[in-house]
């Protein structure tokens, strides 16, 4: 029998207006613990406190969310990975899922995914409004979550192939 195969690379998806606000909330933060703790350093006479505030201020920027995140999802007989891409070099698998777990997988407002509305929602997609985005309701260890992506058309051709009814298009 024929391997399904499709993956889909979403090219440096958008940060949401949460994360834009958190971007600049962590680069504020960092700029004030350095200018506190030179000021410090400055009135104290001790360059301990300026190291303490220099470490802290490191740490917040390490926290800030990168503008250069892609997605891609790699649908392989009825298994999609989602892998995060920050900056076009470090790779990370976010979720890893299994068709055979999975509830629905329905358009994003689709009238399919009303009972499932209350879930935990995890983001792997373009974040671009006029992108067609899709919900795949999933059980995993946890307990039922909803993962928002941004597949191809062949994408959605291999899991309808592989789960036709799960797989909805309204």
């Amino acid at each position: 029998m024929e391997e399904l195969y499709s993956e889909t690379y979403i090219k440096e998806a958008k940060l949401t207006p949460q994360k834009k606000i958190q971007r600049i909330g962590l680069i504020a933060l960092a700029v004030i613990l350095i200018a506190f703790g030179l000021l410090a350093a400055i009135t104290m006479g001790t360059v301990l406190v300026l190291f303490v505030m220099v470490v802290a201020a490191g740490i917040a920027i390490f926290f800030v969310p990168t503008e250069k995140l892609s997605y891609e999802y790699i649908f392989v007989d009825g298994q999609i990975d989602f892998d995060r891409i920050l900056r076009g070099e470090s790779r990370k698998t976010m979720k890893r899922i299994d068709l055979s777990k999975v509830e629905v997988v329905a358009p994003e407002h689709s009238h399919h995914l009303d009972a499932y509305a209350k879930r935990t929602l995890y983001d792997y997609s373009s974040g671009i409004d006029t992108d067609q985005h899709y919900i795949a309701v999933y059980m995993d260890e946890k307990g039922l979550i909803q993962i928002r992506f941004t597949p191809d058309e062949k994408m959605l051709h291999m899991m309808k192939m592989k789960s036709p009814s799960k797989i909805k298009e309204d």
